[in-house]
């Protein structure tokens, strides 16, 4: 009974309560129902001012740009445009930036084009000389030592997967003077015939030419046949007193009257003569070549390993001038082309 009396005691209480809200009285008989949180709309008519509330700015500019978006399609097309505008100035900026010769971005370095087709590559340009060209610095150490006839001596030929490896010696007298000499490799083609001619025509140069085919080559590899024709073109020249072997290596029976000279066709001028006569005799010998195989393209790749040769012997099988021992055709099945042996 205390419980009941104590219960219905807080209610009467509870109803007897008068509870303020602005202007509006909420009593026991009813009245007034209490007024709802004021929305955004409330907030705008009375004037609040944004700046004074960061969260409440933030939402009534992200609900301004949906209504304007949602009415005006103009201006996601504008937005679009002002995108393009600056995509075009910084690449604009980009391409300046690299013609002024500084180092392009990761992404404009990295961007390459894929050619249409693998066609053979034109023939390179001589490269450009490097130092003050060859002398004759080598011998005249020699000449001192009452050494007078030095013949230099070079090679051609020992990369390539078809055709001869040739050497060539030259001795070149002392009063003598060849114009635009210099290694064979830093030439053209018509700057090395140019020359060729030049050397051919001057009475007082001697020289000496040895040719090894490729069945020699395949018989006792191409370091000893280099080794063979670099003997033998010095010793086509008389009484040699010494020699100067372009090159890390003096072939054994020239050792005690011979030096190599690394890069020598770029040092010496003898060398350097050698290594044009070596290279336009084995250039010549391949356009001849090529006239019996012109499938192979040998006048222009002149049997180096070009992307034209590689197809041409994949297509074609090799011809009796390629090298057999050399890779890739080593590792053919030459019995499919027996002609290749005649």
């Amino acid at each position: 009974e205390l419980f009941m009396i104590s219960r219905m005691a807080r209610v009467l209480l509870g109803l007897n309560r008068v509870i303020m809200n602005n202007s509006n009285k909420i009593t026991v008989a009813g009245g007034a129902a209490p007024k709802k949180q004021p929305g955004l709309g409330a907030w705008l008519q009375k004037g609040v001012k944004m700046s004074d509330n960061k969260t409440l700015a933030t939402v009534v500019v992200k609900a301004a740009a949906c209504d304007e978006g949602e009415t005006n399609g103009q201006s996601e097309t504008n937005g679009k445009a002002t995108q393009a505008t600056a995509a075009k100035a910084k690449s604009a900026a980009a391409k300046k930036h690299t013609e002024d010769g500084s180092t392009p971005t990761r992404k404009m370095a990295r961007k390459s084009t894929k050619p249409d087709t693998f066609e053979a590559a034109p023939a390179k340009k001589a490269k450009k000389a490097i130092g003050p060209g060859p002398d004759r610095s080598h011998e005249k150490k020699h000449w001192a030592a009452g050494r007078l006839r030095v013949v230099g001596v070079d090679e051609a030929g020992r990369g390539p997967l078809a055709g001869p490896v040739v050497a060539a010696a030259c001795f070149v007298p002392q009063d003598c003077v060849i114009d635009c000499v210099n290694d064979s490799k830093q030439l053209t083609e018509e700057g090395r015939e140019e020359i060729y001619e030049e050397l051919m025509a001057n009475k007082d140069i001697e020289f000496g030419v040895c040719i090894i085919d490729q069945d020699r080559i395949d018989e006792i590899n191409i370091l000893e046949c280099t080794m063979e024709a670099m003997t033998k073109s010095a010793n086509d020249i008389p009484n040699v007193d010494w020699v100067l072997i372009d090159g890390n290596r003096v072939p054994k029976p020239l050792e005690g009257r011979a030096e190599a000279i690394v890069k020598g066709d770029a040092k010496n001028v003898s060398i350097a003569a050698a290594s044009i006569i070596a290279k336009v005799t084995r250039d010549r010998m391949m356009v001849e070549i090529d006239r019996e195989y012109p499938m192979y393209g040998f006048a222009a790749h002149k049997g180096y390993g070009t992307k034209a040769h590689m197809a041409a012997v994949e297509k074609y099988g090799p011809c009796k001038y390629h090298r057999k021992t050399f890779a890739p055709i080593k590792h053919m099945d030459l019995s499919k082309w027996p002609d290749c042996y005649k």
